[in-house]
């Protein structure tokens, strides 16, 4: 599925329908997270919410003395751990995850097309290209492609869920960046944990709707290898009832794991105050 642009570039994957739901097993668990992507994009969320932090500070003008700033960010690293948010993600989605979608999912991930699909993701996530070039290339592939090619790129948008994962991981760790400011000082003139809770979902729609636009040029230019009949695949694919679970209980497992990991980070900051920088 989608292994993009470490930053910035992130995907959904998942869907939670009816159907049966013997667990799966933890080999063909890890083994469908690491082909859709969803076990390397749980690898890149602790560099984020460190980068997010480090933002916060600067915004809030804030500066914290370096072994605070170095406690906060080792509470950060250790609660967006890579080993900790797959674990529950393969919980997650070993439990929910149709079995009978299984031999769908294997097929298409071992699939040619699947496989030049993996391909050409893995190669963008490992780019070192600006994300505002990467952006201007993919306007300029898009500004010039055919409309059945636009609307299949637009659907691709839409069935990953890439809007409503980057609005949740840029909410979840802008909180994580909250209780790393608060916890070096309670003086600090700042919003409360609710109001600034409040204040980033009111602009979730605002989000969302960058996002798209951001999605839909970063995938014009990932996927232009790929023919316009191997897209019509991917998308019919996506919107295959293996395809739409997969998507969803990806988006939960995600969700979850942050949730987990943003109260875990509640709870431990207070702690790594360091008292001579209040």
């Amino acid at each position: 599925m989608i292994r993009f642009f470490r930053c910035l570039f992130l995907s959904a994957f998942l869907l939670g329908a009816g159907g049966v739901h013997a667990q799966i097993d933890r080999a063909t668990t890890e083994s469908l997270l690491r082909k859709s992507g969803l076990w390397e994009q749980l690898g890149s969320i602790a560099p984020q919410a460190e980068s997010g932090l480090q933002g916060f500070f600067a915004q809030a003008g804030m500066t914290p003395s370096a072994a605070e700033l170095a406690r906060i960010s080792s509470v950060i690293r250790e609660s967006y751990a890579a080993n900790r948010l797959r674990e529950f993600s393969m919980d997650v989605i070993s439990k929910k995850l149709g079995a009978q979608h299984v031999p769908r999912l294997q097929r298409w991930f071992d699939s040619p097309v699947g496989k030049t699909v993996t391909k050409l993701e893995e190669q963008a996530s490992a780019e070192s290209v600006d994300p505002q070039v990467q952006m201007q290339q993919g306007t300029a592939l898009l500004q010039n492609s055919e409309p059945a090619r636009r609307k299949l790129l637009e659907e691709l948008v839409k069935e990953t869920s890439t809007a409503e994962t980057w609005a949740q991981i840029t909410i979840n760790t802008s909180l994580a960046a909250w209780h790393g400011a608060a916890s070096v000082s309670a003086q600090a003139p700042m919003l409360s944990q609710g109001e600034f809770k409040a204040a980033l979902e009111a602009q979730r729609p605002q989000m969302m709707q960058g996002f798209s636009a951001m999605a839909l040029s970063l995938f014009a230019r990932a996927y232009a290898p790929l023919s316009t009949p191997h897209l019509k695949s991917y998308v019919a694919f996506l919107k295959s009832e293996a395809g739409r679970q997969y998507n969803a209980l990806g988006m939960e497992a995600l969700d979850a794991a942050l949730t987990q990991a943003a109260a875990d980070i509640g709870r431990r900051l207070p702690s790594t105050k360091d008292q001579a920088n209040i």
